[in-house]
């Protein structure tokens, strides 16, 4: 990842290594490395997709932060707030086009590359969605999962069908890409539970930020759906801790942690559609264990 970073200007190379150096759970390339072992892709082409895999996904976080105006992220002061905002959106600006510049480095054809656009696209289209919704009490459960699918459900699709693209099994990047869409879903849905489930500390950032900004995730359409007149009338005057308490004393956790275990339950059900293959196990055993995750 770091190979593909040279930029003139050094406070945006030191930014964007401080974010890769920063960690995170890396977990679509793992997925990416994880499903190559289905497909005879050799190693260095293996690693250089979970590395653009990677990078795509560092240059959403640095524009999501620039946009929501976050001030940590994994426990430390984002690009945007280190440095400026500015130099935040160049950074993310970048590590598009290294992603293109690795993609392109080991010479996968040209309508694999189109592969990797469609997503991107429909990744910024599930942003979109949610700005579209921005403060709509009228939203409902099918308009969260539709946005939650590009937003977070692509790039996890991405990451698990891209190897068996790159080598043209249709039919395994299929069902990867099923897989990898229902652990996607899954994946942000328990994101916004822990949003009202844990601290700002154990999450390495702020929580309500989502709600402040007029984000209404599971727990706030289930905690509609549960008193809407008494969430309405919290939400309108934003007295967003007391929210945050209502929250955690209705069922709307109890609903929002069941419907992650639905989609959860969805990929499994898919992942034992896999080849037989040691890293079939090792996929259902990360994916149910993402259900438990606190952070």
């Amino acid at each position: 990842m770091k190979k593909q970073v040279r930029v003139k200007n050094k406070d945006i190379q030191a930014a964007i290594f401080d974010l890769i150096d920063g960690g995170g759970k890396r977990l679509r390339p793992a997925y990416l490395l994880l499903f190559a072992g289905f497909t005879e892709l050799d190693d260095n082409d293996a690693f250089a997709l979970a590395a653009s895999i990677e990078l795509l996904h560092t240059a959403t976080l640095i524009h999501d932060d620039v946009v929501d105006k976050a001030d940590t992220r994994r426990g430390v002061a984002t690009l945007s707030n280190k440095y400026n905002p500015e130099i935040a959106v160049y950074a993310g600006d970048y590590l598009f086009v290294a992603v293109f510049k690795l993609l392109s480095e080991h010479t996968f054809e040209v309508s694999n590359l189109t592969k990797h656009l469609g997503s991107i696209e429909r990744l910024l289209g599930g942003e979109l969605g949610q700005l579209d919704n921005h403060f709509d009490l009228e939203q409902n459960l099918d308009d969260y999962i539709a946005n939650i699918s590009g937003k977070t459900g692509e790039l996890f699709a991405l990451s698990a069908c891209a190897a068996p693209v790159v080598t043209k099994n249709n039919k395994l990047a299929n069902l990867a890409n099923k897989i990898g869409m229902n652990i996607g879903i899954a994946f942000q849905i328990m994101d916004d539970y822990l949003d009202y489930a844990s601290d700002a500390n154990t999450l390495g950032k702020p929580v309500l930020e989502d709600v402040r900004q007029g984000i209404y995730s599971a727990p706030i359409l289930y905690a509609l759906k549960e008193n809407r007149s008494e969430v309405e009338h919290l939400l309108k005057n934003e007295s967003y801790d007391e929210l945050f308490d209502w929250i955690q004393n209705s069922n709307a956790l109890i609903e929002t942690k069941k419907l992650a275990q639905f989609y959860t339950n969805n990929a499994l059900t898919l992942i034992d559609k896999l080849p037989h293959h040691e890293n079939k196990t090792v996929i259902a055993e990360i994916t149910a264990k993402l259900l438990e995750r606190a952070l």
